[in-house]
């Protein structure tokens, strides 16, 4: 009887904390528990700042296209700069300018003017695109999940500023390119993804530039710099594989316009010289296609300066 008395105790005490782990359980799923996810891209309070997409797609005949997606918000004006290139014919397919003052701000969900962008949180990918009224654009779908091998983390430009580079996951979509033709399905490796924000109140507009260069083969590198005075570094670069895995570079990448008009990007190691012959300019951006040795590719080159008061 007391062997009888025992079992039945244990057998409650196992039935009770059965029950407990269950409404745990259904307490996390009914009121949403999240883990903390420490990956996430998103910046808590994006009152000011710039975000940029830029890479190379191919369509399912082996035909490649860049592209560039900018969005810039300042308090309550939102401004996006998007481009479309032809790999083929290195020229521009769209080009597009949209302004918004968006008083009723919905977070990480945007329209502005032809153009939108938005972050999902459940699957932790960003989607952005634009179409004209003829139709011709495109809309992406780029995986933040299965990026870089090598995590990256914001780092401060100067005080005040915090910027954000990384190489995403996979990224597929559509692409009209005229209003005759059918939307194509595109894929890429990867893509670069770059966001600089502000942390503090500042009395004057900040200024930085940059440089995203991705291959066809999915490898990249990228640039990001400032000439002020307070700069806590003055140039950041880096260079990864199709993989994400990370390459050695100098921290300094020299560019510039020749009077004759292509744009040079040289890089002192690896010994790299990139020459944008065909490109189109574009408020502050200007992109093109360049080639490495044998291995095509695509650059776009920004300009940036934003930073109104934050209150």
């Amino acid at each position: 009887m007391a062997n009888y008395k025992a079992i039945h105790k244990m057998a409650k005490n196992l039935i009770f904390k059965i029950c407990l782990c269950f409404v745990i359980f259904m307490s996390s799923v009914i009121y949403g528990a999240e883990p903390e996810d420490v990956t996430s891209p998103l910046i808590p309070d994006p009152i000011n700042a710039n975000w940029l997409f830029s890479g190379v797609v191919e369509n399912e005949n082996g035909e490649n296209f860049g592209y560039f997606f900018q969005m810039q918000r300042e308090n309550e004006h939102f401004h996006t700069t998007v481009a479309l290139f032809d790999g083929q014919t290195k020229s521009a397919i769209l080009l597009d300018e949209s302004d918004a003052y968006i008083h009723d701000v919905a977070p990480y969900n945007w329209h502005v003017g032809r153009s939108f962008l938005r972050f999902n949180p459940i699957n932790d990918s960003w989607i952005f695109g634009v179409k004209t009224k003829a139709k011709i654009g495109f809309n992406f779908k780029v995986d933040m999940l299965q990026g870089s091998t090598n995590t990256q983390v914001a780092q401060g430009l100067r005080p005040g500023v915090e910027f954000l580079v990384n190489q995403t996951g996979h990224l597929n979509g559509h692409i009209q390119i005229d209003k005759d033709s059918k939307e194509q399905f595109v894929t890429a490796k990867n893509a670069w993804f770059r966001q600089v924000w502000l942390t503090a109140n500042e009395d004057k507009k900040q200024q930085f530039s940059g440089v995203l260069c991705r291959f066809n083969n999915g490898s990249g590198f990228y640039s990001v710099n400032t000439t002020e005075s307070d700069a806590l570094r003055g140039a950041v670069a880096g260079w990864q594989d199709a993989h994400g895995v990370s390459a050695t570079m100098s921290q300094f990448i020299n560019v510039n316009q020749a009077p004759e008009g292509p744009w040079h990007i040289r890089i002192s190691s690896p010994n790299i010289h990139l020459v944008l012959n065909n490109f189109i300019k574009q408020n502050s951006m200007v992109a093109g296609f360049v080639s490495q040795g044998n291995e095509p590719g695509f650059c776009a080159l920004s300009k940036n300066v934003f930073g109104m008061k934050l209150i």
